[in-house]
């Protein structure tokens, strides 16, 4: 199964870069990025399991942050490349966001 993802407005409650909507509205992720333009996990919340807050977060690679964000800018994010992005940024991240929570919605 592919991920379905889209942008989703950044709440004044949920402070963070830029917010993504997985899996048709099931799963908010809320992004940070750093100086140098490095995306890392705030928070993420699925339904069925509640809001997971991430501690310390796995940075994403430079090149796959750079991916990410210039989809973001370009309102293009259902692409097999972000799709990739995420999957893998989630398999880095499995050990600090619910391992069970990322395998139900599919996300691993």
């Amino acid at each position: 199964m592919s991920i379905a993802i889209e942008t989703f407005p950044v709440m004044p409650t949920r402070p963070c870069s830029f917010c993504l909507s997985l899996q048709g509205g099931s799963v908010f992720a809320d992004f940070d990025t750093d100086d140098t333009g490095t995306v890392s996990i705030r928070r993420i919340s699925f339904d069925g399991y509640g809001c997971c807050h991430v501690k310390s977060a796995t940075r994403m690679s430079s090149n796959d942050s750079r991916l990410l964000l210039d989809a973001i800018a370009r309102s293009e994010v259902e692409s097999v490349q972000v799709e990739e992005v995420l999957r893998r940024y989630f398999r880095e991240s499995k050990d600090m966001i619910w391992s069970d929570a990322l395998a139900e919605h599919d996300l691993l």
